[in-house]
């Protein structure tokens, strides 16, 4: 999909990936190369450094990596402009509550109990990640609408619910209540450090099921 970009005057490329590591075979959708998770990682691990703020994410003569192996599970959804990178979100058909991302942060006992306070099982489920947006191209939206594309891949997979962990220091968990999200309950939300964030619902188990 391509949509205006009046200021820089030129176009925004949207594209969803699905899964590496999934058949290909009955999917409307290309599957993420190893070149494409390579740029992905760098990309993030970039943005994610912040100068300094996560120096995890440096590695040596001046590079950035974000490898987490949840990507080959995932799919992606990207925009671009002009050929490069400016936004991407991860969203992951939610795998063992061990293994997924906001199992291994909070322990997997408090996801699996808020799920089941919403009368969720493990499959009816997705989660978010990964929800970054270039700082040169803040202020378009392009946060907003790839929030909102989580919904779409989510009626697509026919899932009921999104969880992500939301970070609150950059105003991205007022922006997840804004379009819908909810606090997930029974999940205790870390307000210190420099990965300060809270759980959500996406409110998807409402919403996918109306459209």
């Amino acid at each position: 999909m391509n949509t205006a970009n009046p200021e820089r005057g030129s176009e925004y490329l949207w594209q969803v990936l699905a899964p590496a590591a999934e058949s290909q075979d009955n999917l409307p959708v290309p599957g993420a190369t190893g070149e494409f998770l390579t740029e992905l990682s760098e990309f993030r691990g970039r943005l994610l450094y912040a100068n300094g703020r996560r120096p995890r994410f440096a590695r040596k003569g001046g590079q950035y990596a974000d490898n987490d192996p949840l990507d080959l599970e995932s799919f992606h959804v990207t925009v671009r402009t002009d050929g490069a990178l400016i936004g991407c979100i991860r969203v992951t058909p939610l795998p063992e509550y061990p293994r997924s991302f906001i199992g291994r942060q909070v322990g997997p006992s408090s996801l699996e109990r808020a799920a089941g306070m919403m009368t969720l099982a493990r499959t009816d489920c997705m989660e978010a990640g990964r929800w970054i947006v270039a700082p040169s191209a803040r202020g378009h939206d392009l946060g907003r609408t790839l929030l909102l594309s989580l919904w779409v891949v989510g009626q697509w997979l026919d899932k009921r619910c999104v969880f992500g962990a939301v970070g609150v220091r950059d105003g991205q968990s007022s922006l997840v209540g804004r379009c819908g999200g909810q606090v997930a309950p029974s999940v205790t939300p870390r307000f210190e450090g420099p990965d300060a964030f809270t759980v959500w619902d996406s409110g998807a188990h409402h919403t996918l099921e109306r459209y």
